[in-house]
């Protein structure tokens, strides 16, 4: 039975997949109130080729989990869309899904914010459901203005929003990233989700401190769901489980250690237009046997089921599921 789910994928997922397709790629603003009502935290696996995204992808099933699929900076959107919904439909039919980029703005002028405001544009045309500003580099007093600009994309298209910030400590750093929501809030562009970039713990104390930190950002945040981005330690995820914090990345930790000697050539920059070829390790991966691809695909399901065990997210997907559908007798 198809899942009623499928009702709530974004006009701009539905124009770029096949009429028959089960992928179901949702904006990430959908699964964040039944995510935050049952207390679930859901993992996200950066996939920069569609091997890992497909490993993930079983695990997820295996597991009824929720998953979101992460494409690193320097991969192509329109073939990384078309290959990780290709894997959803293929192994992961009816399972909600959301898919990440991110834009990096470099700086507060014009051409930089019309640069990255067409990098927003395309990942939403492309068919992406979550699109993360990153505004470190811009000047703190032009932050809320420049998120709000670039953001526009996502808002128009019912995508979800999220402003990326760093782990800043004292009580100084949190009220000025939740004087940057409520800025964005008055503006009419509030955003869906906060992300914090941390590093890896290097202790089991730094995990327990870092869980703290992450647990002040959100009780700081007001409501605002917060996504923990970078690296983490077993120790850390299961802190995590059962914390305020309600999405939690690898940092690209699967990737890493399914492919593993993998060369991966430099491509040349192409100019202005960023993100027009592929990256050169999907090149690298397009010359694999298909051998070599189904020990990728094997070592990230180990990785991301491990991810799912950890985070308490297997059963998610269901729970989500049923939410979601109470939400379309209601309507």
């Amino acid at each position: 039975m198809l899942s009623r789910c499928l009702a709530f994928r974004p006009a701009s997922v539905v124009e770029r997949l096949d009429p028959r397709s089960q992928a179901c790629p949702l904006s990430t603003r959908e699964l964040l109130a039944p995510v935050a009502e049952l207390g679930l935290a859901v993992p996200v696996v950066v996939a920069p080729i569609e091997a890992v995204a497909r490993g993930a992808l079983v695990a997820a099933k295996e597991a009824q989990s929720a998953l979101g699929l992460a494409m690193p900076r320097d991969g192509t959107p329109e073939p990384w869309f078309a290959a990780v919904t290709r894997a959803a439909d293929e192994v992961a039919a009816g399972l909600p899904i959301f898919l990440c980029g991110e834009v990096v703005v470099a700086g507060e002028g014009a051409m930089e914010v019309e640069r990255a405001l067409h990098e927003a544009w395309r990942l939403v045309a492309a068919g992406f459901t979550h699109v993360a500003v990153d505004v470190a580099a811009v000047a703190p007093g032009e932050r809320g203005r420049v998120v709000a600009e670039v953001a526009a994309a996502g808002i128009e298209n019912g995508i979800c929003v999220d402003v990326v910030m760093g782990l800043a400590e004292g009580s100084q750093a949190r009220n000025r990233a939740a004087a940057l929501l409520e800025e964005l809030a008055e503006r009419g562009t509030p955003t869906d989700l906060a992300s914090v970039r941390c590093p890896a713990p290097e202790t089991v104390d730094d995990a327990r401190l870092q869980a703290a930190a992450l647990a002040r950002v959100c009780e700081a945040l007001s409501g605002v769901p917060v996504m923990r981005r970078g690296p983490a330690t077993a120790e850390l995820l299961d802190l995590l489980r059962g914390s305020p914090v309600k999405l939690c990345e690898d940092g690209g930790a699967a990737s890493a250690r399914a492919l593993e000697g993998i060369a991966a050539p430099q491509v040349p920059p192409s100019g202005d237009e960023p993100r027009t070829r592929a990256s050169g390790l999907e090149r690298a991966a397009s010359e694999l046997a298909p051998a070599a691809l189904e020990l990728i695909e094997a070592r990230t399901y180990m990785d991301a089921l491990e991810l799912m065990e950890r985070l308490g997210s297997s059963g998610s997907a269901l729970e989500i599921s049923r939410a979601l559908e109470q939400r379309l007798e209601r309507e």
